[in-house]
């Protein structure tokens, strides 16, 4: 699969975007635990419901005549119509008078569920109470409610049907007897056998309606039987507190996730070293550690490795390895804002320039709150500039230990920085610094708080930017890139404080292999790489350089050795020219 194919940056930006997320732990662990008591207390609050249940079979009962006539029962019962009349207000009206005590019809419809089980003709009552004797009383007082109700119904259709057939019955008895006393008198032999005839037609309709009165009447009215009775339940039919508390940590959880999606969304600040590297569209050079407590500002030949030592000559390393620094010239350390740690990345970066036997010129270009002259192990005094004429004549001699000595020009009060920063003494120490045959290193004031690092940007052939992920927001590198390349600079990269953020740390570095003599000639530095006019195989990508930590033997007096003293001498041919 293809580097560029979009498709294979899915787990990387899956990736990027979980470690967002996570950022935010705080708010997903509030979720998580907010979620958690709420469902406690619902279930402590709410309190437990207790459900009973009681089951009828129906049985069909036709209308008038009252004979199913061959009809199968599904077609004489309506379950639909049943479940309805089972949930009617009737029937819990006559629940609320068997329950007595002013028991209210429609609050005690509200705990009430009826169903009916496919192909069945059985109802299923369940009732929802706050005790199991309560739902167990009302659930069969509905049972019994439903069914007197459903009987009473069928009572009330027979005895209007057979009081209809009853009026329909009387005139016919009434006309048979005057039939009988019209055959008693019949004179003649012809109006006694039309007179009987009738009566006998008549008899038998009364016989029909008589029998049809006898059938009501002896019809069995049951509505139905109870096949289950409500019983008390040993349990909450609700869920518990042991469903409850996980449901809502779950819950608790998703809204935590989503309320830190969220707010990683409206996050300005550049969080990772990928949103820094996407703000300025340069690469991210390094990443130190944290500061060691009491650690100098100098660390890079004094503290004889570390870490952080380690890193900075690693971004010194990836510096030279620019096409844009392969040759001598200048480069600017800036911060976006104020950052405690720019003028540390700039004093080291030049001392890691310095321990590979480069000329180095650290330049202090703050003339507001200059400090460096005071900080650093200055030999000697310092120069004081020409007044009004500054940098010219300020210059200093820093001793930085194991990584060799290079020269500093000292920062100082001017009333018009502006002035200063443009002078032609200024403008020509970085832009000569190619024909000096040195690099020159610019530390400023923040790019975003004054115009001094506009000026100076420039000037340099690349500019670092010093930013911490956890402070510096987007926008603000955006700008500074912005302002870089509106005055023809070029933005080499960043280098990254960690802040507090705990680091994954590599392997210790065994015992300190004995360093090697410098090479003549071409030149090879102690990190064991060539100082050609161009920078090396892959010099100019995003891998990190494994550099080798060299250390002296420890002694009283540093002597002149080919490590100690490498960035005393010139690279001349044969690496032992001193140092005018």
């Amino acid at each position: 699969m293809s580097a560029y194919d979009p498709s294979s940056r899915e787990p990387d930006q899956l990736r990027d975007q979980l470690r967002r997320l996570f950022r935010h732990r705080a708010v997903i662990a509030a979720g998580l635990l907010l979620g958690a008591a709420c469902g406690g207390a619902v279930s402590t609050v709410g309190g437990a419901d207790y459900t009973a249940t009681g089951e009828v079979v129906v049985q069909a009962i036709s209308t008038a005549p009252f004979e199913a006539g061959g009809v199968s029962a599904d077609k004489q019962i309506s379950m639909g119509t049943e479940r309805q009349v089972a949930r009617s207000a009737t029937v819990a009206g006559r629940a609320a008078e068997e329950l007595g005590e002013g028991a209210d019809p429609a609050q005690l419809q509200r705990g009430l569920r009826v169903s009916n089980p496919p192909d069945t003709h059985i109802l299923e009552f369940e009732y929802t109470a706050d005790s199991p004797q309560a739902a167990a009383e009302r659930v069969n007082a509905f049972v019994r409610a439903y069914l007197d109700h459903r009987e009473a119904a069928v009572v009330r259709r027979i005895d209007n049907t057979v009081a209809e057939l009853n009026e329909e019955l009387q005139p016919l008895i009434e006309q048979r007897e005057e039939l009988d006393e019209k055959i008693a008198g019949a004179s003649t032999e012809s109006a006694r056998q039309t007179a009987e005839s009738e009566r006998a037609n008549l008899t038998a309709r009364i016989a029909d309606l008589q029998g049809r009165v006898t059938g009501l009447k002896t019809l069995d009215t049951s509505p139905g039987d109870v096949v289950r009775r409500g019983e008390a339940p040993e349990a909450p039919s609700g869920p518990g507190i042991a469903v409850l508390v996980p449901v809502g940590a779950v819950a608790g959880l998703a809204g935590g996730l989503l309320a830190a999606w969220i707010r990683s969304l409206l996050d300005p600040r550049a969080r990772s070293a990928g949103e820094v590297r996407t703000a300025l569209r340069a690469p991210v050079l390094g990443t130190l550690p944290p500061r060691r407590d009491g650690a100098g500002i100098l660390e890079v030949g004094p503290s004889h490795g570390g870490e952080r030592a380690e890193e900075f000559r690693t971004i010194a390393l990836r510096t030279l390895r620019h096409p844009r620094l392969a040759e001598p010239g200048g480069l600017l350390v800036v911060s976006a804002r104020e950052h405690p740690g720019t003028l540390p990345a700039a004093v080291n970066l030049a001392a890691a320039l310095a321990e590979t036997g480069r000329d180095v010129l650290l330049v202090e270009a703050d003339p507001r709150t200059p400090r460096l002259a005071g900080e650093l192990p200055v030999r000697g005094t310092v120069r004081e500039p020409v007044p009004g004429r500054w940098p010219d004549g300020a210059r200093a001699t820093v001793d930085a230990g194991t990584a060799g000595y290079l020269e500093l020009v000292p920062g100082c009060r001017v009333p018009d920085a502006a002035r200063a920063l443009n002078s032609p003494g200024f403008t020509g120490l970085l832009s000569g610094a190619a024909e000096r045959g040195e690099y020159v290193v610019a530390v400023t004031a923040p790019l975003l708080s004054h115009a001094d690092g506009t000026a100076v940007a420039g000037l340099a052939r690349g500019v670092l930017v010093v930013c911490d992920p956890d402070t510096t927001l987007r926008d603000d590198l955006d700008r500074v890139r912005d302002l870089v390349t509106s005055v023809g600079g070029h933005v080499l990269g960043a280098v990254l404080y960690e802040g507090g953020r705990k680091r994954r740390r590599g392997p210790s570095p065994t015992a300190p292999a004995e360093p090697a003599p410098p090479a003549g000639g071409a030149g090879t530095d102690r990190f064991g790489t060539g100082t050609g006019d161009g920078p090396g195989p892959g010099g100019t990508g995003e891998d990190t350089v494994a550099l080798k930590r060299l250390e002296p033997e420890p002694s009283e007096a540093r002597p002149d050795t080919a490590y100690g003293s490498y960035g005393r001498y010139r690279r001349t041919g044969d690496g032992t020219a001193p140092r005018p």
